[in-house]
């Protein structure tokens, strides 16, 4: 019986207690009440109250609860300060919003705004300021005028930041989806001019920024101003809305495209999908996109034929006629039908603006999917290697992560005993070049497609180290490199992981990274790992940032603690079950040990599925924020003999309770809610995320001194969440040390 369902019976023994108190004698007079402090360390415990357990255990420091004394004031420290330092912020980001509103930075005070919405303690007090819902209506206005003078970059960020300001709540969905639309077009076909707008921006950006510093130092009477204190994820969308992109020409991108592929899809599409709409909102979508693209006057740079107005204008007037078409009332379309619209846009195309094929049929594809829900989408045959990749967990490389920063592709850690590790390939890195190709303008995707390879080829990396001035050319030979699904507390000397973060009451902590096929193997082993080196009281499930995977390895996952019964069922659009997976007795560890689990908005899919299940048997205790909301099954369908991929929504998950976490446009619930919500703002979610990061980096000897070990992770108070996580277990396992000490010797 696990200890959660122990909870339940004690509490329901306590119930019937209560019920007939008449004849249930009291305590005897000197008796200890050791069992009712016991069980309120846990009810405060569960409910996050750490700080009222801290004043219940300094009433009994003695034996083990001395430790947890330990743990608690050490949480009481870095909760004051945090807590300060979020009013401090708060602050901050209000003064500089009502100063950018003033001086005319309308953008900067919005990212003000967001930062302060950010740190408020009240939310919903920020957003009815009357100050800002003025600033809301001066950034509206200047959204629609960057649209109307075609800068589609501008607006987007505009859009970007009142999303962000609503915590994207979609009350800017259609704007941001048409500007969106608009910046892919001029990002895939005409990279030189979006280029231009880009830089056009940046220097906007900064001639704002150095304005608003010489009017911070001049009030101060120095020469400078000070740094911001908060990192903001709105600042950084300001400086740059789309992020890395990759240059790559678009007659490479979409090479082996054909229209033919988009019958294909339309056809799997109208009648598989979820929604079930058929073909006419599919149409609409792909005629739609196309008139956006014939209104994207960047693009006439790219096509000829839509530098010629008459052919636009012709192509245009067909357009409208089909859109009229579908939005008649009632209207429908068999398979036939909408082949013979799409052959009147091909014929209309090829008498007009001539746009290539590739291109009509990607622009009609994006248009339809865009009318599906977020996960419905084609993968292209240039895209193919990488999805398989992703889903067999096996790929042939040097094994780097990397990072671009910059303008730079930048290692961040070799991964241990890998060719890019035996080839001393350090953390810090620059990869200035590829096989003699300059990757200062290389996406991420694209350095990865050149660096991956055969197993047993070389590649040649030309390196900039940091204090040295010559260049290092390395030839690092291809071999396969396991895909890490499982990571733990902290790298020991040999590189191998730790996964003990309390050894004293034998604590374990695994990070599940992503959903593979050997992820449950991965867990066994480090769970054996654990309890052969001294035993496993307590075990914190890492599901933060997950996005997801295999549904098969949530289920494996799952299994492990699940004794008996259901873990998740899908559903069709009507309800009806169509799969169960469900739990098997030998597959379930056979020694329990007390879980908690942790989620953040960036746990999707599998992760749902595992948390969601855990919670439902209340075999765990789920902490952090509320999941993501990604509850949705994609099947895969081939499109013209396997050089393309339709990846459809066609159906939800349901788990064990009977609920669908899926955050549909129409759902007032989704995704997982913890037993214990424990938020993290923005600057708390950076502050770790970096920690974390150089915690996990292979340094040189020679780097480590000064970067961050895991241990400052909660030393520092950096990561309340998992914090929170280590506090609850370790309340539990003391709990049940103290049980042990009061039962009297036999």
């Amino acid at each position: 019986m696990n200890d959660r369902r122990q909870r339940w019976i004690l509490v329901a023994a306590v119930g019937v207690c209560m019920l007939v108190g008449a004849i249930v004698p009291g305590p005897r007079a000197g008796a200890d009440p050791g069992g009712a402090t016991l069980d309120r360390m846990a009810s405060l415990a569960e409910s996050g109250r750490f700080l009222d357990l801290l004043e219940v255990l300094r009433e009994r420091p003695e034996g083990p609860a001395a430790r947890l004394v330990q743990a608690l004031e050490r949480y009481q420290a870095n909760e004051s300060r945090r807590m300060a330092e979020r009013q401090e912020l708060y602050e901050q980001a209000i003064e500089k919003m009502a100063g950018e509103a003033e001086a005319g930075r309308v953008e900067d005070a919005l990212i003000a705004a967001i930062d302060a919405h950010r740190q408020a303690q009240d939310e919903a007090t920020v957003l009815v300021d009357p100050a800002v819902v003025s600033l809301v209506e001066r950034v509206e206005a200047a959204a629609g005028d960057a649209e109307a003078a075609e800068d589609w970059l501008g607006a987007l960020t505009y859009y970007q930041l009142l999303d962000l300001l609503y915590e994207n709540r979609r009350r800017y969905e259609s704007e941001l989806d048409r500007t969106r639309r608009h910046v892919r077009l001029i990002q895939v076909y005409a990279p030189e001019h979006f280029e231009a707008l880009r830089a056009a921006r940046r220097e906007a950006r900064e001639a704002a920024l150095a304005e608003a510093e010489a009017e911070a130092a001049a009030e101060a009477g120095d020469d400078a101003a000070g740094d911001d204190a908060d990192d903001s994820a709105a600042d950084d969308l300001a400086a740059d809305p789309i992020g890395q992109i990759d240059h790559e020409p678009w007659q490479e991108r979409l090479e082996g495209v054909e229209l033919r592929m988009f019958r294909q899809a339309l056809r799997q599409t109208a009648r598989r999908h979820i929604s079930g709409g058929g073909f006419v909102p599919l149409m609409r979508g792909g005629v739609e996109q196309l008139q956006l693209l014939i209104n994207t006057e960047a693009l006439a740079e790219v096509f000829p034929g839509l530098a010629d107005g008459q052919r636009v204008r012709d192509f245009r007037r067909e357009l409208d006629t089909i859109a009229a078409s579908l939005d008649e009332p009632g209207r429908e379309l068999t398979v036939l039908q909408a082949n013979r619209l799409l052959d009147r846009i091909d014929a209309a195309n090829a008498r007009t603006i001539e746009l290539p094929e590739p291109v009509l049929a990607y622009e009609l594809t994006e248009g339809a999917t865009g009318t599906l829900d977020d996960f419905s989408s084609v993968i292209w045959p240039r895209e193919q290697e990488r999805f398989t990749r992703s889903l067999e967990g096996r790929f042939f490389g040097v094994g780097i992560h990397l990072s671009r920063r910059e303008g730079r592709l930048i290692v961040i850690s070799p991964l241990p005993n890998t060719p890019a590790q035996r080839a001393g390939i350090k953390a810090g890195d620059a990869i200035v070049e590829v096989d003699g190709q300059d990757t200062s303008t290389w996406s991420l995707d694209r350095a990865v497609r050149h660096i991956t390879g055969p197993e047993g080829s070389k590649v040649r990396l030309t390196l900039q180290r940091e204090g040295e001035t010559e260049l290092i050319e390395q030839d690092v030979r291809r071999a396969e490199i396991p895909i890490e699904s499982i990571r733990g507390w902290e790298y020991t000397s040999d590189n191998a992981w730790r996964w003990m973060i309390d050894p004293d009451e034998r604590i374990g902590y695994v990070r599940l990274t992503q959903f593979i096929p050997q992820t449950a193997t991965d867990l066994d082993e480090a769970i054996a790992e654990m309890r052969e080196s001294g035993g496993l009281e307590g075990l914190i499930l890492d599901l933060r940032s997950n996005p997801g995977g295999l549904l098969s390895a949530a289920i494996d996952v799952a299994d492990r603690f699940v004794e008996q019964g259901p873990i998740v069922f899908t559903v069709d659009a009507s309800g009806r079950r169509t799969y169960e997976g469900s739990a098997r007795r030998d597959r379930t560890y056979r020694e329990s040990f007390p879980v908690v689990v942790l989620i953040n908005g960036s746990s999707a899919s599998a992760s749902e599925i595992v948390a969601g299940a855990l919670q439902d048997y209340g075999l765990a205790t789920i902490v952090g924020s509320r999941s993501f909301g990604k509850g949705s099954v994609q099947d895969p369908f081939t499109l013209d003999r396997g050089s393309a991929i339709l990846k459809l929504t066609t159906q939800y998950y349901m788990l064990p309770a009977q609920r669908i976490i899926d955050r549909r446009p129409d759902a007032e619930r989704w995704g997982i809610e913890p037993d214990l919500v424990v938020d993290m703002t923005r600057s708390q979610q950076h502050a770790a995320q970096e920690a974390r990061l150089e915690a996990d980096t292979l340094w040189d000897p020679a780097q480590r001194e000064g970067h961050a070990r895991a241990a400052d992770l909660l030393e520092d108070g950096l990561d309340p969440q998992l914090e929170a996580a280590l506090l609850l277990l370790q309340t539990r396992v003391i709990a049940g040390q103290m049980q042990v000490a009061q039962r009297p010797a036999e």
